[in-house]
């Protein structure tokens, strides 16, 4: 089992930005792909421009399913790209 990190601006390209409501849609779509996740809030930089940004951490077996909610982020949302980052796998205690 791996741990990904999604790392998901809010800024739209077109001057929008991912609201809260927008945001929790979203959501309702990751918790029918994977069972459990964690997100925090955290202040990103992409191409020299500050945004809100979310960080999505899952731990799973199955790294398609991960790939999946970038890509339906990244459609839903117009971006450019989401940031990946696979860490060691997380131990349950």
């Amino acid at each position: 089992m791996a741990t990904y990190q999604l790392f998901m601006g809010r800024n739209i390209p077109n001057g929008n930005y991912v609201t809260d409501i927008k945001w929790a849609k979203f959501l309702h779509i990751v918790d029918t792909i994977v069972d459990g996740y964690t997100v925090q809030d955290a202040d990103g930089v992409w191409l020299g421009e500050h945004e809100d940004c979310k960080v999505m951490t899952i731990s799973t077996d199955n790294a398609e399913c991960v790939y999946d909610i970038a890509r339906t982020y990244k459609n839903a949302f117009n971006q450019l790209a989401v940031g990946m980052q696979v860490l060691p796998s997380m131990e349950f205690v």
